[in-house]
Protein backbone atom coordinates (compact mmCIF):
# COMPACT_ATOMS: atom_id res chain seq x y z
CA UNK A 1 0.00 0.00 0.00
CA UNK A 2 1.16 3.09 -0.98
CA UNK A 3 0.18 6.87 0.24
CA UNK A 4 0.93 9.64 -2.28
CA UNK A 5 -0.22 13.17 -3.13
CA UNK A 6 -3.12 12.59 -5.35
CA UNK A 7 -2.90 13.35 -9.68
CA UNK A 8 -5.31 14.67 -11.90
CA UNK A 9 -5.64 11.30 -12.97
CA UNK A 10 -6.38 9.72 -9.48
CA UNK A 11 -10.17 11.73 -9.33
CA UNK A 12 -11.95 9.58 -11.55
CA UNK A 13 -11.12 6.56 -9.24
CA UNK A 14 -11.89 9.19 -6.24
CA UNK A 15 -15.05 9.49 -7.61
CA UNK A 16 -16.17 6.44 -7.87
CA UNK A 17 -15.23 5.55 -4.02
CA UNK A 18 -17.30 7.88 -3.39
CA UNK A 19 -20.40 8.01 -5.11
CA UNK A 20 -20.20 3.65 -4.39
CA UNK A 21 -19.82 4.65 0.04
CA UNK A 22 -22.60 7.59 -0.22
CA UNK A 23 -24.93 5.99 -2.36
CA UNK A 24 -25.16 2.69 -0.32
CA UNK A 25 -24.60 3.74 3.19
CA UNK A 26 -27.16 5.15 5.53
CA UNK A 27 -27.25 9.03 3.86
CA UNK A 28 -27.97 7.23 -0.04
CA UNK A 29 -27.62 10.71 -1.00
CA UNK A 30 -27.87 10.07 -4.77
CA UNK A 31 -24.78 10.93 -5.99
CA UNK A 32 -23.82 10.63 -9.68
CA UNK A 33 -20.64 9.91 -11.59
CA UNK A 34 -20.70 14.34 -12.87
CA UNK A 35 -21.65 15.14 -8.61
CA UNK A 36 -19.03 13.09 -7.14
CA UNK A 37 -16.54 14.06 -10.47
CA UNK A 38 -17.05 17.42 -9.48
CA UNK A 39 -16.46 17.61 -5.44
CA UNK A 40 -13.22 15.82 -6.39
CA UNK A 41 -11.86 18.47 -8.94
CA UNK A 42 -12.86 21.36 -6.18
CA UNK A 43 -11.25 19.89 -3.66
CA UNK A 44 -7.92 19.08 -5.90
CA UNK A 45 -7.84 22.59 -7.58
CA UNK A 46 -8.64 24.16 -3.36
CA UNK A 47 -5.83 22.39 -2.15
CA UNK A 48 -3.55 19.69 -3.92
CA UNK A 49 -0.99 19.43 -1.30
CA UNK A 50 -3.79 17.96 1.13
CA UNK A 51 -5.39 15.80 -1.50
CA UNK A 52 -3.87 12.15 -0.84
CA UNK A 53 -4.42 8.57 -2.49
CA UNK A 54 -4.00 4.98 -1.03
CA UNK A 55 -3.11 2.83 -4.02
CA UNK A 56 -2.55 -0.97 -3.96
CA UNK A 57 -0.83 -2.20 -7.12
CA UNK A 58 -1.61 1.23 -8.68
CA UNK A 59 -5.08 1.76 -7.97
CA UNK A 60 -7.16 3.75 -5.99
CA UNK A 61 -8.74 2.21 -2.96
CA UNK A 62 -8.99 5.10 -0.55
CA UNK A 63 -8.71 9.01 -0.25
CA UNK A 64 -8.51 12.07 1.66
CA UNK A 65 -9.18 15.20 0.88
CA UNK A 66 -8.90 18.47 3.07
CA UNK A 67 -8.43 22.59 3.45
CA UNK A 68 -6.55 24.94 5.93
CA UNK A 69 -8.80 27.69 7.03
CA UNK A 70 -7.91 30.29 9.30
CA UNK A 71 -8.93 31.06 12.86
CA UNK A 72 -8.48 32.34 16.43
CA UNK A 73 -6.38 29.86 17.67
CA UNK A 74 -4.57 29.80 14.22
CA UNK A 75 -5.05 27.32 11.24
CA UNK A 76 -6.89 24.49 11.56
CA UNK A 77 -7.42 21.74 9.01
CA UNK A 78 -10.81 20.82 7.76
CA UNK A 79 -10.86 16.78 7.27
CA UNK A 80 -13.65 16.99 4.43
CA UNK A 81 -13.14 13.17 3.38
CA UNK A 82 -11.72 10.12 4.11
CA UNK A 83 -12.86 7.32 1.70
CA UNK A 84 -11.81 3.66 1.71
CA UNK A 85 -13.21 0.82 -0.79
CA UNK A 86 -15.12 -1.49 1.17
CA UNK A 87 -13.21 -4.46 0.45
CA UNK A 88 -10.08 -2.65 1.61
CA UNK A 89 -11.37 -2.05 5.11
CA UNK A 90 -10.09 -2.92 8.28
CA UNK A 91 -6.38 -2.94 6.84
CA UNK A 92 -5.29 0.50 8.33
CA UNK A 93 -5.53 2.54 5.34
CA UNK A 94 -7.67 5.51 6.99
CA UNK A 95 -5.33 5.50 9.46
CA UNK A 96 -2.46 5.62 7.61
CA UNK A 97 -4.12 8.32 4.98
CA UNK A 98 -5.19 10.43 7.85
CA UNK A 99 -1.77 10.31 9.47
CA UNK A 100 -0.28 11.61 6.40
CA UNK A 101 -2.53 14.00 5.93
CA UNK A 102 -2.30 15.57 9.74
CA UNK A 103 1.84 15.18 9.79
CA UNK A 104 1.81 16.96 6.63
CA UNK A 105 -0.76 19.78 7.82
CA UNK A 106 0.97 20.22 10.95
CA UNK A 107 4.15 20.63 9.16
CA UNK A 108 3.29 23.07 6.54
CA UNK A 109 0.81 24.87 7.80
CA UNK A 110 1.73 24.64 11.68
CA UNK A 111 -2.58 23.57 12.66
CA UNK A 112 -3.94 23.73 16.25
CA UNK A 113 -6.59 21.09 15.91
CA UNK A 114 -8.06 19.52 12.85
CA UNK A 115 -11.84 19.46 12.39
CA UNK A 116 -14.66 17.45 10.43
CA UNK A 117 -17.99 16.15 9.98
CA UNK A 118 -19.44 12.35 9.96
CA UNK A 119 -22.60 10.29 10.08
CA UNK A 120 -23.43 7.38 12.08
CA UNK A 121 -23.58 4.10 10.40
CA UNK A 122 -24.17 0.76 11.23
CA UNK A 123 -22.64 -0.02 14.67
CA UNK A 124 -22.16 4.07 14.70
CA UNK A 125 -19.52 3.62 11.86
CA UNK A 126 -17.46 5.88 11.01
CA UNK A 127 -17.90 7.97 13.71
CA UNK A 128 -16.50 5.22 16.52
CA UNK A 129 -13.63 5.10 14.49
CA UNK A 130 -12.89 8.68 14.80
CA UNK A 131 -13.92 8.45 18.65
CA UNK A 132 -11.32 6.18 19.08
CA UNK A 133 -8.05 7.87 17.67
CA UNK A 134 -9.03 11.08 19.52
CA UNK A 135 -11.75 12.88 17.72
CA UNK A 136 -14.22 14.38 20.09
CA UNK A 137 -18.03 15.49 19.61
CA UNK A 138 -18.45 18.62 19.74
CA UNK A 139 -21.62 19.30 22.01
CA UNK A 140 -22.26 23.03 21.07
CA UNK A 141 -21.71 23.03 17.27
CA UNK A 142 -24.51 21.61 14.61
CA UNK A 143 -24.76 20.81 11.34
CA UNK A 144 -27.23 23.31 9.62
CA UNK A 145 -29.09 22.56 5.94
CA UNK A 146 -31.79 23.74 4.46
CA UNK A 147 -33.24 23.77 0.84
CA UNK A 148 -32.48 26.86 -0.91
CA UNK A 149 -36.02 27.91 -1.81
CA UNK A 150 -37.12 27.25 1.12
CA UNK A 151 -34.98 29.21 3.33
CA UNK A 152 -35.75 32.16 0.90
CA UNK A 153 -39.01 32.65 1.12
CA UNK A 154 -38.96 33.16 4.57
CA UNK A 155 -36.99 35.77 4.24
Amino acid sequence: MKIQIATSNDLPQCAKILMDIYNSNVLNEGWTTESSNAICQYYFKKQPDLFFVAKDKGVVVGFTFSYIKPWADGNQLMIEEISVKEDHRKQGIAKNLLKTLLVKAKKDYNITCANGTTYLGENNMPFSWYERIGFEKVDDLFLIQGKTDEIISKL
